[in-house]
């Protein structure tokens, strides 16, 4: 790891998502290409912003270790579904969208080795935690990193060292201005997001207790064990404070599902490949990208 590395950290998955639905109507030759046309003006629109960053995008490889704990809490009665288990249920016209959105995107992958960027993807692990890894890298040599997501969850990073760059939002967040939103660390949003729960992740949280519930009580009271250590003192209880103590179990399984985990043996952020900047430049004729034709040395 070089010395105070600045890194431009992608969740290649949200964005992929974002740029899709943005472009969705764009095609060249009878081929939807909106996906790579948007990632890629998008990784032109990083590096005239962030010039000196290294590009690393993070790509899902799974969710193992929550599938497992959450599919355990199902069989123990603790939890009704499964992580993530809500997204499979979708239309027919859903999957079909969804399915021009995955065909690009391995064409993509692919065409993203063409330009001065790493891409990672570990079996079993989800990009959330390779991003959390490689900006913990970051932060511990003394340099910094950019998240760029639309996710939420990332605010547990937020440091110093570390912000988030919503590019399609055009919203930045520091922990200065998160701390001045919310009234507590960053590092306490895991706990806020056990006690509320997150639908798009079918983690259950508290039943009714909502944003602004859990987040006055992690301002009051600090993290989860804290809150519920309070809560059980109390001679006399709300009745959403006796629905947070009997959700004790879910809300444990909930907080260890938004936490992210530290991933060993990742690659070093840099490239070994050799550049070729025609190869770029006939991708983007193959796809009638021809405004991205000027920026091809920005990828380089």
């Amino acid at each position: 790891m070089p010395d105070a590395p600045k890194l431009l950290l992608i969740d290649g998955n949200n964005l992929s998502y974002r740029v899709f639905w943005t472009h969705q109507e764009l095609s060249y030759k009878g081929k939807s290409t909106g996906v790579i046309f948007g990632f890629f003006k998008q990784l032109v629109r990083l590096q005239k912003e962030y010039p000196e960053h290294f590009r690393i995008i993070a790509w899902d490889g799974g969710c193992t270790r929550r599938l497992d704990e959450s599919k355990k809490a199902v069989e123990a009665g603790v939890i009704p579904s499964a992580y993530k288990e809500n997204r499979k249920n979708k239309t027919a016209e859903e999957e079909e969208e969804l399915q021009a959105l995955f065909e690009q995107m391995d064409q993509l992958k692919e065409h993203l080795n063409l330009s001065r960027c790493l891409q990672v993807s570990v079996d079993g692990v989800e990009a959330d935690d390779i991003i959390y890894t490689y900006a913990d890298y970051a932060k511990r040599w003394g340099g910094e990193a950019v998240i760029i997501s639309s996710d939420k969850d990332f605010f547990q990073l937020l440091s110093p060292a570390v912000k988030i760059h919503d590019t399609m939002k055009e919203e930045i967040w520091t922990e200065e201005r998160f701390e001045k939103e919310f009234g507590f660390k960053p590092a306490l949003w895991v706990d806020a997001g056990a006690i509320m729960g997150d639908a798009g992740d079918n983690i259950h949280g508290a039943d009714g207790w909502g944003p602004v519930t859990a987040c006055k009580y992690v301002r009051e009271y600090g993290g989860l064990d804290a809150i519920l250590e309070a809560v059980k003192a109390k001679p006399k209880k709300t009745k959403k404070e006796e629905v947070l103590i009997q959700s004790e179990p879910m809300l444990r399984l909930a907080r260890s599902l938004k936490q992210m985990d530290i991933i060993p043996n990742l690659p070093r952020p840099r490239v070994c490949r050799v550049l070729d900047a025609k190869a770029l430049e006939q991708c983007f004729i193959n796809y009638g990208f021809l405004s991205l034709m000027k920026d091809v040395g920005r990828l380089l």
